[in-house]
């Protein structure tokens, strides 16, 4: 539901000319329950090695009943199974965009009580954001296949290199593990990247949302940043024409720059919004 903040916090009384609206960033205990999700299907995989490293031992072994083929159908239907597993991995990806969101939620209606009296309990609801939502979940459940079809792809190669190569089991076996690893990692780096990319979408929503489009560039902080956001830091800008150009506490409001916080591949930049009252 879209409503006029300034005029809401100009019947409160609120004097001031502009208020930064100070929002906690979203808690990276949100981050690793997603990652437990995708971590499901890596442990999937593990599961599954025993019966491909016994298929690609036999088929090593030159045992008639068991060929390459066999053990490339060993890695098929495993693949088969975890596609059916990330059908049932949808409603916890539904589960964990509802829990942030919510958590996003009450924040904002906390940072905008404490900040103009004004609350708006009665105003904020799940309905407002939910193309935002919609858009995480189906693009988590595509990472989530999108991880596991890597894993898929760096066994098969493992196990078939070996098999031409002749390559002794325990060496096939190392390398499925590496291959798991790697996906496990992807899904940690993954799980941290949504987080920021659905707190930054949810933001931008309540912000438009309250008819606020003025805003604060806030500064990740991380060890590993790129060079041209941290002179952003603390910079105000305005999604809309008519702000632009506006000085609003001393700061002048610019254009904002085409890569918006948290957009990019682990940007954990954000964006704070300022309610401009004059």
């Amino acid at each position: 539901m879209r409503y006029d903040l300034a005029t809401m916090a100009r019947r409160n009384n609120v004097r001031r000319k502009a208020i930064p609206i100070r929002t906690p960033a979203t808690p990276g205990m949100f981050a690793t329950d997603l990652y437990a999700i995708y971590n499901r299907i890596i442990r999937a995989w593990e599961a599954g090695k025993p019966a491909i490293m016994a298929s690609y031992e036999r088929a090593l072994a030159g045992i008639v009943t068991d060929s390459p083929a066999d053990v490339e159908q060993e890695v098929s239907s495993i693949a088969a199974t975890l596609e059916r597993l990330t059908l049932l991995l949808t409603p916890q990806l539904t589960d964990w965009a509802l829990n942030v969101e919510r958590w996003q939620r009450g924040k904002w209606r906390g940072a905008v009580l404490s900040a103009t009296g004004v609350d708006l309990g009665t105003l904020l609801g799940v309905g407002d954001v939910r193309a935002t939502l919609e858009t995480t979940i189906g693009w988590n459940t595509a990472l989530v296949r999108d991880v596991s079809k890597q894993v898929e792809s760096r066994i098969a190669s493992a196990v078939f290199d070996g098999l031409r190569n002749r390559s002794p089991a325990r060496d096939v076996a190392k390398q499925i593990t590496n291959a798991t690893g790697l996906g496990r990692k992807r899904a940690r780096l993954i799980a941290a990247d949504q987080l920021s990319k659905i707190s930054e979408s949810l933001a931008d929503e309540r912000r438009r949302e309250a008819g606020l489009d003025v805003w604060e560039w806030k500064h990740s902080g991380k060890l590993n940043y790129r060079p041209d956001h941290k002179p952003r830091d603390g910079k105000l800008y305005g999604d809309n024409a008519d702000s632009v150009g506006k000085v609003v506490n001393g700061k002048t409001v610019a254009t904002p720059p085409k890569d918006r916080p948290g957009q990019l591949i682990r940007c954990g930049c954000r964006g704070l919004s300022v309610l401009v009252l004059d």
